[in-house]
């Protein structure tokens, strides 16, 4: 609380997040939309005269005391993740942006949507969170970054921020290669902790496979190991969609 309320702007900032949260979990909208759905509620502690400038300043003090609040939040959030964590899982998804306004530093870039399978104006957004569903961190990217860029920044907080030992990374191609495997193992061998990942083989290398493929005994539910690139190799067999594609 003290942290918005600093600085210059003579807004109870804390009420008006408050109320953009209450919103989003009520009746997500719009910040116009989180004015008109204000209109319909009471609400404790709420300054008169809410405008939309006054919401849109709320966030910019947000933005200025974004690392502080985070690292709060990631204390508060420290005595419900269990000592022994180890499954996090990590996805990026694409905003689309309407309107042609640009500002200084601009995260919104022209991308591949993820939503439309084309070219957009979008930003990129990161979720972390456990095998159980909760949200431990967030991030904000341009909208070309390229996904695997974003990893190992990723990592690298969740293991300062939380009391990991074991961690097991679950991604699809797009975020984990065998390419950055190396970089992230040596990120976590720093702390003594180990890193273990669940990826796919990009389909590029599917040709490294043919000999290992033609060897594999397969068990009754479809599946067989071996080993690639110095790594476990699990590889499901679906005899129905094989027979289907000939």
């Amino acid at each position: 609380g003290r942290a918005l309320r600093s600085g210059k702007r003579r807004l109870d900032v804390e009420a008006l997040v408050r109320a953009m949260v209450f919103n989003r979990l009520c009746a997500p909208d719009s910040k116009l939309g989180c004015l008109r759905w204000l209109e319909t509620v009471a609400m404790p502690a709420m300054p008169e005269g809410v405008t939309h400038q006054h919401l849109l300043r709320a966030m910019d003090a947000l933005m200025d005391h974004a690392d502080r609040l985070e690292t709060e939040l990631a204390g508060q959030i420290r005595p419900l993740v269990d000592q022994d964590l180890a499954v996090v899982f990590y996805d990026l998804t694409t905003v689309r942006i309407h309107g042609e306004g640009e500002v200084d530093d601009d995260l919104r870039a022209f991308g591949m949507n993820k939503d439309i399978g084309g070219i957009a104006r979008q930003f990129v957004l990161g979720v972390v969170q456990t095998a159980d569903g909760l949200p431990l961190m967030h991030t904000v990217h341009p909208g070309n970054v390229a996904e695997t860029k974003t990893l190992q920044g990723m990592l690298a907080t969740v293991l300062e921020r939380f009391p990991i030992q074991r961690v097991i990374l679950v991604a699809d191609r797009g975020l984990l290669s065998l390419d950055n495997i190396g970089e992230l193992t040596a990120l976590a061998d720093r702390g003594d902790r180990r890193l273990e990942f669940i990826l796919a083989v990009p389909a590029r290398r599917y040709a490294e496979l043919v000999e290992t493929f033609q060897g594999l005994v397969f068990d009754d539910d479809g599946l067989a190991e071996s080993a690639f690139a110095g790594h476990r190799l699990i590889v499901a067999h679906d005899a129905l969609r094989a027979a289907e594609q000939g």
